[in-house]
């Protein structure tokens, strides 16, 4: 899985590695969805994802075709960049629920509303007029990000907690006991957001 960007990282496309061949490498849209023009020599950022870390190489687009490009002139000194999963920025407010995870266990008395910033398969932004201290447990339910899909619920932990504008904080949450399957489903769920915004950007353009 990969990421192609723009110089200046804005994705253009989530990507699935068809082959490397002859110094390049051909880079299918993760569905199979139909991919924007692009011209020859357009400079581009290919994130790779592995398992330990994920590294990011500068590139040209050498040939393309509305299912594929091939990108080559990979720069061999390349650039690490701390970030395990995918994160997408959400341009409008996604409202859900959160309320405190009592440490005794038992299901929290009170939820508030919280709107999420942006999300990946390993934590989320939300702001909330709640105070919560860094380390406090929440679990984040009624949270649907896809039209007509089953609601998320999550369980997670403050990370970084920082004020926004007054009566309202921002919260960097990291999900706790995220199963391999609904991992998967987020996932989707954020490229289809993904392909969404791409579509949006596309139509102004």
């Amino acid at each position: 899985m990969v990421e192609v960007m723009t110089p200046e990282n804005r994705l253009l496309y989530v990507g699935r590695v068809e082959k490397i061949q002859n110094g390049g490498v051909y880079i299918r849209e993760a569905n199979d969805d139909t991919l924007p023009m692009v011209v020859v020599n357009t400079p581009v950022k290919v994130r790779f994802y592995r398992e330990s870390d994920n590294l990011v190489l500068q590139g040209k687009v050498c040939g393309s075709t509305t299912k594929i490009w091939k990108v080559d002139r990979l720069e061999t000194t390349f650039a690490r960049e701390k970030r395990g999963f995918f994160r997408q920025n959400i341009s409008i407010d996604i409202e859900g629920q959160c309320g405190r995870l009592p440490s005794q266990g038992g299901p929290p008395k009170v939820y508030f509303p919280c709107h999420v910033l942006d999300i990946s398969a390993g934590g989320m932004l939300i702001s909330c007029a709640e105070p919560y201290a860094e380390g406090a447990r929440l679990i984040i339910k009624k949270l649907f990000l896809v039209e007509r899909a089953p609601e998320f619920v999550f369980k997670c932990r403050i990370r970084r907690a920082g004020e926004w504008k007054k009566g309202v904080t921002h919260y960097g949450c990291q999900f706790e006991s995220l199963t391999p399957k609904e991992q998967d489903r987020l996932l989707q769920a954020i490229f289809t957001i993904q392909r969404e915004e791409i579509r949006k950007r596309r139509a102004v353009y």
